[in-house]
C-alpha cells in the first residue's frame, strides 16, 4: 500500500479512520460518518485540496476511493 497517496489520506483524516485504513476500505457502505452532509463536506475538501470542481453529475458517483480517484484523473490530478 503507498503510504504517499495524497487521496487515502485525506479521506483517513477527513473520517478520522485508522492510519492503517486500505482504499477498499474507504467506501460510503463501509465508513458509517460517510452520510450525505458528510459526503458535502467531503467534496469542498477534495475541491479545495485538488485545485478542481466537480459538477453535480460527478457527485453522485463518488461513493469511494476508487471513484474519486478516478474523478480526479479525467481532471487530470496525478496522484
Amino acid at each position: 500500500m503507498t503510504t504517499n497517496d495524497p487521496l487515502r489520506q485525506l479521506l483517513i483524516e477527513f473520517f478520522e479512520l485508522p492510519a492503517d485504513t486500505t482504499p477498499k476500505e474507504l467506501s460510503q457502505p463501509a465508513v458509517k460518518q460517510w452520510d450525505s452532509f458528510a459526503m458535502m463536506q467531503l467534496i469542498t475538501e477534495l475541491q479545495a485540496a485538488f485545485s478542481i470542481e466537480f459538477d453535480l453529475d460527478e457527485v453522485d458517483k463518488l461513493t469511494d476511493y476508487a471513484q474519486i480517484r478516478a474523478a480526479l484523473a479525467r481532471k487530470g490530478v496525478s496522484l
